[in-house]
């Protein structure tokens, strides 16, 4: 089965970014802000005080210590919302012990589209920002989760166009659903779609012809009107997933990567656990992640 049947337009008209107003998120707010300059979108800045890391215990919390806080948050998000022109902006202060859910309730609250994060690589590629919550994120969120890694560039002014997706998947049902929007992101934005699955050495030595079997499955996920929009390149890759697909982003320059993942375990549906996070720290662009 191709795309055809669930093939539709992708629109992100209410975006939630959620910070902790860290210096290390500054680079996820240009894509926050790209995204919502190129779909006319509600932009929400969400400042996520975690209070398990802002203080001790909750019976040691003074008052006007938290209000300090607070305060400070507001005057961070006016500071991020000033910076962010040509953008109609919304601003929230979420407080709590668990900031993953915090996040989520901004995004069902806002009706979120998708949630920007931005990430960092700590302790072994397993601690990333906001408290070490984009993993749950990511893994409960309804909507898709775009995650900026600390190796990513600002994303250049104006609206955002993505020109290079390459879209890796394992031809189940969850990457099916993150290929819709890699396909109509390219179309709309007639870009370059590189469609990628990486053979294992266990799916090389149990398939007939895996290369060729795979390349012919890659094909078919493109209905013939997607080839009139965006130019689809089918490539087929071996060994490690992380270090393929990491490489083909890099060889062919692309600025989205975008995963299916599975939502129980978090981890891509056809390689060890770990290559998601993994992926989300070393990329080279942002990564779009849907369950």
């Amino acid at each position: 089965m191709t795309l055809t049947e669930t093939h539709s337009a992708v629109r992100f008209e209410r975006i939630l970014f959620a910070t902790d107003l860290c210096p290390r998120t500054a680079t996820a707010a240009t894509y926050a802000a790209g995204l919502a300059r190129r779909f006319s979108s509600t932009l929400e800045l969400a400042h996520v005080i975690d209070l398990s890391i802002t203080t001790p215990a909750i019976d040691v919390v003074m008052e006007p210590a938290l209000e300090a806080i607070r305060h400070s948050g507001e005057e961070g998000l006016r500071e991020l919302a000033t910076s962010l022109p040509g953008v109609q902006v919304k601003k929230t202060v979420v407080e709590g012990f668990l900031p993953a859910d915090l996040i989520l309730g901004a995004a069902a609250s806002g009706r979120s589209d998708v949630i920007v994060l931005g990430t960092s690589s700590k302790h072994g590629l397993k601690k990333f920002a906001l408290g070490s919550t984009a993993e749950e994120v990511i893994r409960k969120a309804t909507c898709p989760v775009m995650t900026v890694g600390p190796h990513v560039p600002k994303a250049p002014a104006g609206p955002l166009s993505f020109k290079r997706i390459v879209y890796a998947t394992d031809f189940s049902s969850a990457a099916r659903k993150a290929a819709r929007y890699a396909l109509t992101l390219a179309e709309d934005l007639e870009a370059d779609l590189y469609l990628c699955h990486v053979v294992s050495a266990e799916e090389a030595s149990t398939r007939y012809a895996p290369t060729a079997l795979s390349a012919y499955s890659l094909k078919r996920l493109v209905p013939e009107s997607g080839y009139d929009r965006c130019q689809a390149h089918c490539v087929v890759e071996h060994g490690n997933a992380v270090q393929a697909i990491l490489g083909l982003a890099g060889r062919v320059h692309a600025d989205l990567i975008v995963l299916g993942a599975r939502r129980p375990s978090f981890w891509l549906t056809y390689v060890h656990p770990g290559v998601t996070p993994a992926l989300l720290a070393e990329a080279k662009c942002p990564v779009l992640t849907v369950c």
